[in-house]
């Protein structure tokens, strides 16, 4: 992701609440970019299942960085967070049926894992 001047950056808690929060700055950041309703719907529905991939496989009290930034021609959405300690659970996206809603309503849909943290990046073009 790259800084173009109008990235907004988030650090929350790896609570449930943290998830409204980033629908809401989301929707904010689309909203002024003329994202219609239905393209505004599927971006809450990749953010919701993104965000709660990233809570549910997250040691308590840790963060989950959000990074939000608005483009000419994408509007591109990083999550970034620890992984816990419990390996079994790292496996669960690569097949999931969260991974299949993300694919299907954003353009373009990223995860990469590493030893300890996961990252996962939504991109939606922009509408006319």
């Amino acid at each position: 992701m790259r800084d173009s001047g109008d990235l907004v950056r988030l650090r929350l808690p790896t609570e449930p609440f943290s998830r409204q929060l980033i629908r809401l700055a989301v929707f904010l950041v689309a909203s002024r970019m003329n994202f219609d309703l239905s393209r505004l719907e599927d971006l809450r529905l990749a953010v919701d299942e993104a965000s709660s991939y990233a809570i549910a496989h997250s040691p308590p009290g840790s963060s989950l960085e959000v990074a939000i930034e608005p483009g000419k021609e994408y509007l591109e959405i990083e999550l970034r967070s620890r992984l816990a300690d419990d390996g079994e659970r790292r496996t669960a996206i690569p097949e999931s049926f969260s991974r299949l809603i993300m694919e299907s309503v954003v353009d373009h849909m990223d995860l990469q894992r590493e030893e300890d943290s996961c990252r996962i990046l939504l991109k939606m073009r922009c509408t006319s």
